[in-house]
């Protein structure tokens, strides 16, 4: 299926400010890059059939997209998540893509295995929903042939409200929750609880 994987990305300098009592503005601006690079160096070697776009008000980041053979797809300015997931399904949809999936730009670990469970539940499913470690959306696959229109519902516990969306707009779907997929970087906790979980899996080893 041809498939499009988009990744909105906000301006570096504005990213991460939940960590602005740990680290310099420098500092959050390079984790912010380095998680980005990492995102789409994931993409363009695991699933180089797949599109890449980058939803961005940022110039800075619209050339880091081109500079790695993604499409930059530029807003006028920040609008928010929903917004630029909207921009991004309808992008989709007018470019004639079968499949969209929309992940965040901030998930430290991705594992090759996980995105392969996604994308056969996908096969299943209009609408799957990978679920965050505190109920938000890490990752929302549509199949674009079944679906004309999605509520996208990016904040608190957005997880239940996009299965409830598609639930609204007649389409099938599953929620998910993944060990590495379901965890994204936002606050100084979130490193916590990785580190946890990578600690657990060296003592099982």
């Amino acid at each position: 299926m041809k498939t499009v994987v988009a990744i909105p990305m906000k301006d570096p300098a504005e990213s991460k400010t939940r960590f602005a009592d740990a680290l310099t503005a420098t500092q959050r601006e390079k984790m912010a890059l380095t998680l980005f690079r990492r995102a789409q160096s994931f993409f363009s070697t695991q699933f180089p059939d797949f599109e890449r776009l980058v939803v961005t008000p940022s110039p800075r980041i619209a050339t880091e997209a081109t500079a790695c053979s993604a499409v930059a797809l530029v807003e006028e300015s920040t609008r928010g998540l929903n917004k630029a997931a909207q921009s991004a399904f309808i992008w989709a949809k007018t470019g004639g893509f079968d499949r969209l999936l929309i992940v965040p730009a901030d998930i430290p670990i991705w594992l090759r295995s996980e995105l392969d469970e996604l994308l056969d539940d996908g096969r299943r499913f209009d609408v799957v929903v990978a679920r965050a470690h505190d109920g938000g959306t890490n990752a929302l696959l549509i199949n674009l042939i079944r679906a004309d229109r999605l509520e996208f519902c990016y904040g608190l516990d957005s997880a239940r409200r996009h299965a409830d969306a598609a639930s609204a707009a007649s389409l099938s779907s599953i929620t998910r929750q993944w060990p590495f997929l379901g965890h994204d970087i936002d606050t100084v906790g979130d490193c916590l609880v990785l580190s946890q979980k990578l600690s657990s899996l060296t003592d099982a080893g």
